[in-house]
């Protein structure tokens, strides 16, 4: 057993400084899951890169040359950025440590990759109120969806953050969100304007339910509307729930999304999720 140990600290040195780092990072600075993804993910193609070197080792020519390879497999400069960013910080955490022979962070002055500025999409005031009265005229589960829209265009809210709001997060009496574990771990408060307020407490409150008559059958089919009506099982108290009762996925609101945009006339080409929290 003490020669497996003693056999991975010999071969596998970058190994051993990539793992101290990313504890560092969950321990120390309270990185979030994604950001530790993020981070492992860019130096593991780091450490890849350099399989047959010792990473502390590396001088600026190195890591200048690494990056131009990113450019070179056809990364985006964002994405170029980020690495070197990461490796940046990476070196630095090793620079401050005196256990470790590295005075000189070989990435600190790496400069970044030009970033072509881009003109970002955004639903114009009247889109947007295509958007919530055509969910209101032709949406099957009307109630909920302007409600989950509604929530978008007047806070700014992000996906990650609508997908995880409960019930209780919504205070009507006083006319507020609370968005717990927000970006960054933090809470914040949003105020509610009386709009969103009557469409969220319409969603919550009441039990109307769509009729849509099948002209082919002859028949009306009835369609859910009020939160109640998607509960299945034990309620965990997910705000805005699915066919199926489940809280929503990013996946599942983009659908959504997108095919209401295309319904209404309003779809263009890079127009997501993120362009609503622009229009807010």
């Amino acid at each position: 057993m003490q020669q497996n140990v003693l056999s991975i600290v010999k071969t596998n040195p970058n190994e051993l400084c990539l793992r101290e780092y990313l504890l560092y990072l969950k321990s120390d600075k309270g990185a979030r899951p994604k950001t530790l993804t993020g981070y492992e993910y860019d130096l593991r193609r780091f450490v890849g890169h350099f399989s047959t070197r010792d990473l502390l080792d590396l001088r600026q020519q190195d890591i200048r040359e690494y990056k131009f390879s990113l450019v070179d497999a056809g990364l985006a400069p964002r994405t170029v950025n980020r690495a070197i960013s990461v490796i940046r910080s990476f070196y630095e955490y090793f620079v401050d440590h005196d256990d470790y022979d590295i005075v000189k962070n070989p990435a600190k002055n790496i400069q970044g990759m030009k970033v072509p500025r881009t003109i970002p999409i955004t639903l114009g005031e009247q889109q947007a109120k295509t958007l919530l009265d055509g969910i209101m005229l032709t949406g099957r589960h009307a109630i909920r969806d302007y409600a989950l829209f509604a929530t978008f265009l007047y806070t700014g809210i992000r996906v990650s953050e609508l997908i995880n709001l409960k019930t209780y997060d919504v205070n009507l009496e006083e006319n507020y969100i609370h968005i717990r574990d927000g970006k960054g771990g933090k809470d914040r408060i949003i105020p509610v304007i009386p709009q969103l307020a009557n469409a969220l407490q319409l969603y919550l409150q009441n039990g109307i339910v769509h009729d849509e008559l099948q002209k082919s059958k002859s028949k009306v089919t009835r369609y859910k509307c009020g939160r109640k009506y998607f509960v299945y099982g034990e309620d965990d108290q997910t705000l805005f729930l699915t066919q199926e009762g489940k809280a929503y996925s990013r996946k599942g609101i983009d659908w959504l999304f997108k095919s209401y945009t295309l319904r209404l006339g309003i779809h263009k080409e890079g127009l997501s999720l993120h362009a609503l929290r622009r229009s807010a």
